[in-house]
């Protein structure tokens, strides 16, 4: 299955899971709009700008992946320890885990975004 860039799912998403800000989305698997047989449940491109954030949110039933594509940020993990990330760094959280992302006050910063069951 191929999902071409001129077929995504523009939208912008506010306060991400109690965060600050707003996001730029460019969704190949929207949010709840995955394919029924796929355990794939969201595949987004999200660009932050400066000072925005993902709030600390738990996955109680799915696992997520951050790739960073460009930019920079903090990073909460589950045992809350905060460490900067930037372009290639990934993260995992696992079901029953937590975690959250500060976007540096430079500014803007990309991702994909991975959420599977």
């Amino acid at each position: 299955m191929l999902f071409k860039t001129a077929e995504q799912k523009s939208t912008i998403r506010r306060e991400i899971q109690g965060g600050v800000g707003e996001a730029q989305c460019l969704s190949a698997i929207a949010r709840g709009e995955g394919p029924a047989e796929s355990r794939f449940k969201m595949v987004s491109r999200m660009t932050f700008e400066a000072g925005s954030s993902i709030g600390l949110h738990t996955h109680e039933t799915d696992e997520e992946i951050y790739i960073v594509l460009s930019g920079k940020g903090i990073y909460t993990d589950d045992d809350g320890s905060r460490r900067e990330v930037g372009p290639g760094d990934v993260s995992l959280t696992m079901r029953g885990q937590r975690h959250g992302l500060e976007v540096s006050r430079e500014g803007p910063l990309t991702l994909m975004a991975v959420i599977a069951e």
